[in-house]
């Protein structure tokens, strides 16, 4: 087992001695659906219900049979799958950190799981060829992947608590402000830079935050995009507000609009453009997180999501979705948002450019400032006439 100091240790319990478990200490886990003693020292009384020392009578690992698949089918996968019946995210064998597929499994009845490879649309399905399996068996299995995410999830945030501390004192070390004439960036994408610094090299430093301002780690912004080893990224962000209307007008209610989008560039064009407060959320698998970080500060905020238009992902082949517009609906639907779309003539998509700050670059700021007032109306226009289905079909049932 890992050195990592554990605050649960897992146990197989069938149910017929669930009472003597929990007379001798063991507690519930609700979310693993499994019991377990706390810490790593287990009491004599339930040393007997440790995995290790349940007897396996499975003729076949469904765990081992289920990494098989999935390797077979594209997955870069180590170590066992999680069966616990919940969505999980994995990279695919060469795609480096991305992670561009998820997986799920489940130990009821036959043992059977599913992997969906996000580049194509077909969700592909898996069954063990053993037996159903037995309740000591399941729960053998269940308490073994409790106890493995327990330790990944110990290690993970060990390993940030440490990578913040790192990020605070480079944060704390650098004593240049970027703007558009130190740093090549930010003058390569004719943006201002708002609370992010420079490094000796003539890269910009991103800080990202929590929503109580605390770094927890850096993106580092030259040709590349690179952020500080094992630093936390969900649910971190960089605030754009130089009035500080969001200290200001932390009570206004309705009255606050907050803007969220993926980019740096993204994020300081469209908040020159409409001088809302406009938080980054690095990229698109963030923005749910972020939004619903915005929102739970912000209860009665307008929350818009600056949406990135990945237009020529559907073109490939096989063909992808569209991950820009996707992300920024799904964050939009997590927190009562709306989207802000960017549209491009055929001429610019085939110019590859995909987001607010390429449409900047290509039509100057009074193009910027008209694209987002048509992307506003449309939106009003898409919520008007959702409400008049609504009162459609409120009418039809009363008839």
């Amino acid at each position: 087992m890992s050195e990592t100091t554990i605050e649960k240790t897992y146990l197989s319990v069938p149910f017929e001695q669930k009472d003597e478990a929990k007379e001798a200490g063991a507690l519930w886990d609700k979310s693993a659906k499994a019991w377990f003693a706390k810490g790593p020292d287990v009491p004599p009384a339930l040393r007997k219900f440790l995995p290790m020392n349940e007897a396996d009578r499975s003729l076949e690992d469904p765990r081992s049979a289920f990494r098989d698949f999935l390797r077979e089918n594209g997955a870069d996968l180590t170590g066992l799958p999680v069966m616990d019946g919940k969505w999980h995210r994995i990279g695919l064998a060469g795609d480096g950190k991305e992670q561009n597929a998820s997986y799920r499994a489940f130990l009821d009845g036959v043992p059977n799981g599913q992997f969906k490879n996000f580049k194509g649309d077909e969700i592909l399905k898996w069954q063990g060829t053993g037996p159903e399996l037995s309740a000591p068996q399941k729960q053998k299995m269940i308490a073994e992947a409790a106890q493995t995410r327990e330790v990944r999830e110990k290690e993970r945030a060990d390993e940030q608590q440490a990578a913040a501390k790192r990020a605070f004192g480079i944060w704390a070390n650098l004593k240049t402000w970027a703007t558009p004439d130190n740093c090549p960036y930010l003058g390569r994408k004719q943006v201002r830079g708002f609370g992010v610094k420079l490094t000796d090299d003539g890269r910009m430093v991103v800080p990202l935050r929590d929503d109580a301002n605390r770094i927890w780690s850096l993106q580092f912004v030259g040709d590349d995009k690179n952020y500080l080893k094992q630093g936390r990224k969900e649910g971190l962000f960089h605030t754009i507000d130089p009035n500080k209307q969001l200290e200001k007008s932390r009570d206004a209610g309705p009255k606050l609009t907050v803007i969220v989008g993926e980019g740096y560039a993204t994020g300081a064009d469209v908040h020159a453009a409409t001088n809302l407060p406009t938080v980054i959320a690095f990229d698109g698998d963030n923005l749910v997180s972020t939004a619903k970080a915005i929102r739970a500060k912000y209860l009665q905020a307008n929350i818009l999501i600056a949406a990135d238009d990945d237009h020529h992902l559907p073109l490939k082949s096989p063909p992808l979705p569209n991950k820009g517009l996707k992300c920024a609906q799904r964050a939009a639907e997590a927190v009562g948002g709306k989207v802000l779309a960017p549209s491009f003539t055929p001429e610019e998509k085939k110019r590859g450019l995909t987001d607010w700050n390429d449409l900047k670059q290509a039509r100057g700021q009074d193009g910027l400032l008209t694209a987002l007032r048509e992307s506003f109306t449309a939106m009003q226009r898409e919520q008007q006439q959702a409400r008049g289905k609504g009162l459609e079909r409120e009418r039809e049932m009363t008839l």
